[in-house]
């Protein structure tokens, strides 16, 4: 079929037909409702990681004395994780938004092999950090006197290994697939275990690493309760809050990779697949809020609520001078 015909007049032939294409088939009712729906997941994931990549460092350099504990070693890789998520929300989910709106990706393979790339770059950083930052919440010693920097720059070179596979085409090839992911790793006869390893590492790192903590706190009760008498002591909220962290990732994340990467033989049918493409890329949009408005177990943002007062009361107080 030719796709530049009159209803797509602007699309460059040369471009087109460089690739074999496939065709996205979404019934129009499913096409309109998954189109909002990543509309709507884009605009917030930029909003959200937006803001935090902007006032948590201003109130950090700003109310150094006030806000100390936004000074913890975490608090970097809390911004790492948004700033990977800004990047997935702002040229990844476009992508698809286009690919699943024309059915069709008009501009080249190259262009797609680099969308495809970044994508998967960005996602395995976002995807690693936070099971370094599940282990950095565990120990955080480890992390201090600039640790965390180069934490973060072995995230990158890690995330890179993971793909390294598909960018030289050995496990898979960047290219249109057919799907609601447009541009990405086709699989045929091999498969990318680094991306595996990943997935499921982090979430192994992250599960143990807050189990460990949960021990530890289920032993500090214990001890406060044997030596202090201290015996309403309760750390089951803050248990709660890795159980549920984690559960988060594991129901978000690894469905991606098992049902719709091409990772595994797993098959699901299409309404399946875009719920949980849904899930998964929700994650990058969201996920930063699950550090952020954690309790106060995880210290580093247990006074959020203040620093929004606070911010909100000085841009009330900048506007009252300017209008008085």
């Amino acid at each position: 079929k030719d796709f530049c015909g009159s209803a797509y007049t602007s699309c460059d032939q040369s471009q087109l037909f460089i690739e074999p294409f496939k065709v996205l088939n979404f019934l129009f009712l499913t096409k309109k409702y998954f189109l909002m729906v990543i509309s709507l997941i884009s605009s917030l994931g930029i909003g959200i990681n937006l803001l935090t990549l902007t006032a948590i460092p201003y109130v950090r350099w700003r109310y150094k004395t006030e806000f100390s504990i936004l000074q913890s070693p975490p608090v970097l890789l809390v911004l790492h994780l948004a700033f990977c998520n800004l990047l997935y929300c702002s040229f990844g989910l476009p992508h698809f938004f286009q690919s699943i709106n024309l059915g069709y990706f008009p501009y080249g393979r190259n262009v797609c092999f680099w969308i495809a790339l970044l994508r998967n770059l960005v996602a395995q950083s976002s995807i690693a950090t936070q099971g370094f930052i599940a282990f950095c919440v565990y120990n955080k010693k480890m992390f201090e006197n600039g640790g965390t920097k180069y934490v973060i720059s072995f995230i990158w070179i890690f995330s890179f290994i993971a793909i390294v596979g598909d960018i030289f085409g050995s496990t898979g090839e960047y290219k249109w697939t057919g799907s609601a992911y447009g541009c990405d790793a086709v699989y045929e006869d091999s498969k990318n275990f680094g991306i595996l390893t990943s997935v499921f590492g982090s979430f192994l790192l992250m599960s143990c690493s807050y189990f460990l903590i949960s021990i530890n706190l289920v032993e500090r009760k214990k001890l406060m309760t044997k030596s202090m008498g201290m015996e309403n002591v309760n750390f089951s909220k803050h248990i709660s809050t890795f159980v549920f962290i984690t559960l988060v990732f594991g129901t978000s994340v690894t469905p991606a990779a098992c049902l719709a990467w091409g990772l595994t033989d797993l098959r699901a049918g299409q309404n399946v697949t875009l719920v949980v493409n849904c899930l998964y890329w929700n994650s990058f949009a969201v996920g930063v809020l699950l550090y952020v408005l954690s309790n106060q177990r995880i210290r580093f943002f247990s006074d959020i609520y203040t620093i929004c007062k606070t911010l909100f009361a000085m841009s009330i107080s900048n506007y009252v001078k300017v209008y008085k």
